[in-house]
């Protein structure tokens, strides 16, 4: 039986970047469906674009640091 690659992660660091990347995606996607009830043009509607952005600048930051191998911890 040949050995198989486990599909664990491989690091503390690496699963500091899954919680980071999944915590990201499921903030992301609440976001995006208060986007439905929420209105343009008011305060409420300016702070979800604001955390649109820092989300995604978020998500970004940890793939690359997922795909780069960079290992902080």
């Amino acid at each position: 039986m040949p050995n198989r690659p486990s599909s664990r992660p491989s690091s503390f660091s690496h699963q500091i970047w899954i919680g980071l990347f999944t915590m990201s995606v499921v903030l992301l996607l609440l976001l995006g469906w208060s986007f439905l009830h929420l209105e343009q043009g008011t305060p409420s509607y300016v702070i979800g674009q604001v955390s649109l952005i820092v989300l995604s600048i978020t998500l970004i930051g940890t793939l690359l640091a997922m795909f780069s191998g960079w290992q902080p911890f």
